[in-house]
């Protein structure tokens, strides 16, 4: 495989390229999605294929093959550089690739038990076994959901610099969501287990409590009303902390939104942006995570990320293109779905960084607020810096003690008022809430995390 990268990247820069980077992979893995006890989806996924992208006067060409030949490689080249020529005259911007020091690195991803060793008939014993367990536990589950996925991937990176890395990638993850229904409410619980390594993981004590934790959310929320609506102080769980450092400002930190225009964070770098207890890092390089990863889909070793560090911005998560344009180095953060798909800039494991204070004595000073617990879903305007989450479940704080449980409350704000206003960070930090983040049209695995944390004046959705 590495004589057929090679050859397609020459051939790329005899027809005029002047920078060429190159993905090639072969891959395998399965997918089981089981609905309310019913097999909905059982595929058996084995992919090969090659992905080549031609730089030309500040525009690219993109082409894939799934043929794994030196004539398809080389067509790819072509087809790849001739439509960067042809971009070139409508490129808005001129600019030329900075260079980056070549990377040659063979690496495969720590492993007791392959996935393609386990029969996939084992596979779906497991996700039957969490979905019936769903079921099972009370006559209020009205409908279930699990799904399972894993990848045995074998992907060589290189490009015109001289980079010719492979890695032998393996991942999986099991997520489960069971609905609650009592009269006429709805409630949804949910939980996943996800890392790179092999199946052993389903088999340890956390991947197989999934259905049980989703399960019981689910009940408890039936039991819940939706909190008063206005303005609180909130204290956020590890989970939650996760959401809003991924999803309220780690997409705001991405260097490719912020040449579009599209990031609140543009021309701060330097400025206090959050207080100064307040640390954001994105770092692929954490072992035993689902968002780990050596060298990006680039050819660029992956390094830590310090985004925000003493309530300061730092600078942005970068690939080539935006390195080369904004005079930086690149550090790493470029990935794609599939060798048919280009690199674009994506997170890794993002987190807000452990405070000095106990988890309790962000309680014990509080005379009413709301501890939050989880995210579902929201939105993100980076642009403006806006946000709405979701919550999973709430609870009353009232002099320092949990009171009553709430359920459908959302959070909404401005990142950086809501960053301002945070005033405690616990040191119970937690990096473990693995999941798919989906940017054009591509998704990525991640990992999200942080420690509780108390913020004043958020906004909280409910009763009106």
């Amino acid at each position: 495989m590495e004589d057929i990268a090679q050859v397609a990247i020459d051939h790329a820069m005899k027809l005029g390229a002047e920078f060429v980077d190159l993905r090639m992979e072969s891959a395998r893995g399965t997918n089981i999605v089981v609905m309310d006890g019913r097999t909905k989806t059982l595929n058996a996924l084995t992919e090969a294929g090659c992905g080549l992208r031609a730089f030309v006067g500040g525009a690219w060409g993109f082409a894939a093959t799934n043929t794994l030949n030196a004539f398809s490689a080389k067509a790819a080249a072509a087809s790849a550089t001739k439509m960067a020529k042809a971009a070139q005259a409508k490129a808005k911007v001129k600019f030329k690739i900075r260079h980056a020091p070549a990377v040659r690195v063979r690496e495969e991803y720590a492993c007791k038990e392959r996935p393609s060793d386990v029969s996939t008939e084992a596979k779906l014993r497991y996700v039957l076994g969490q979905d019936k367990m769903m079921r099972d536990l009370d006559p209020r589950i009205s409908s279930t959901n699990t799904r399972y996925d894993d990848i045995e991937a074998d992907r060589i990176v290189a490009n015109s610099f001289g980079t010719m890395s492979r890695t032998r990638e393996i991942w999986l993850i099991s997520a489960c969501s069971a609905w609650s229904s009592s009269q006429g409410i709805v409630q949804r619980g949910h939980a996943a287990c996800g890392s790179v390594g092999g199946y052993e993981l389903m088999r340890g004590d956390e991947a197989q409590s999934i259905g049980e934790k989703a399960t019981q959310m689910a009940l408890r929320l039936l039991d819940s009303k939706p909190p008063s609506a206005g303005k609180f102080t909130c204290i956020l769980d590890n989970k939650m902390t996760g959401l809003l450092a991924h999803e309220a400002f780690g997409h705001a930190c991405e260097a490719d939104g912020v040449l579009a225009g599209a990031s609140v964070l543009e021309g701060k770098v330097g400025k206090k942006v959050a207080q100064r207890e307040v640390s954001l890092i994105d770092d692929p390089t954490i072992r035993n995570t689902f968002g780990y990863f050596s060298i990006d889909w680039e050819g660029v070793k992956s390094r830590k990320h310090v985004l925000i560090e003493d309530g300061v911005l730092k600078g942005y998560m970068h690939n080539l293109e935006t390195s080369s344009r904004m005079g930086l180095p690149p550090n790493g953060s470029a990935r794609a779905q599939a060798y048919n798909s280009p690199p674009i800039i994506r997170m890794s494991n993002t987190y807000i960084g452990p405070g000095d204070w106990k988890k309790e004595e962000l309680f014990e000073d509080l005379k009413y607020g709301l501890l939050i617990q989880g995210g579902q879903y929201g939105y993100v305007e980076p642009a403006k810096g806006q946000f709405m989450f979701k919550c999973d479940e709430a609870y009353e704080i009232r002099n320092g003690e949990i009171g009553q449980r709430f359920r459908d409350a959302s959070l909404s704000g401005v990142i950086l008022d809501v960053l301002n206003n945070v005033d405690a960070l616990g040191n119970d930090f937690v990096l473990g809430d693995p999941g798919y983040c989906g940017k054009g049209g591509q998704d990525a695995r991640t990992t999200d995390g942080g420690p509780h944390l108390r913020v004043k004046n958020v906004v909280v959705g409910g009763l009106t």
